[in-house]
């Protein structure tokens, strides 16, 4: 296994997601570097899951979450490299199921806008460094591989 300078064997960056879907379309954000991706951020230290997306999303997007589910529905971790002062790290986002009001999106915050696509358009799209394997993760959580 390859070795960092920066952090531990052990280290990951456990990332909290949102999918919120509609028939065979998914909400993305528009993000400020022009690429796109689902909602949430960083897991802190001893918080709830589903409390660190609760936060997360009301913090980039200026809405209160009505729903998410229970359990997580897709996880997909991967390497990122030259991020956060660091040569590389291993990214572990987990996504759940989400519900919020979009028409209280506030885009003064995170995002320029939110947009719905169906899974052939989010293959063409670019999307952030962090969810790259959003593309097939989709595919794969809606049984089309």
């Amino acid at each position: 296994m390859k070795k960092s300078q920066h952090f531990p064997e052990a280290f990951y960056r456990v990332t909290v997601r949102g999918l919120m879907q509609d028939g065979d379309k998914f909400l993305l954000g528009h993000h400020k570097d022009s690429t796109w991706e689902t909602f949430g951020g960083g897991l802190d230290f001893g918080e709830d899951p589903r409390e660190a997306l609760r936060r997360e999303i009301l913090e980039e997007v200026g809405c209160e979450v009505s729903y998410i589910s229970e359990r997580p529905v897709l996880a997909l971790p991967h390497i990122v490299h030259d991020r956060r002062g660091m040569d590389w790290f291993y990214n572990f986002p987990i996504y759940y199921s989400i519900k919020f009001d979009i028409s209280k999106f506030d885009p003064s915050l995170q995002y320029s806008e939110l947009k719905w696509f169906t899974l052939e358009q989010i293959q063409t799209l670019p999307i952030f460094e962090g969810e790259e394997g959003i593309k097939q993760g989709l595919k794969t959580l809606l049984g089309n591989e």
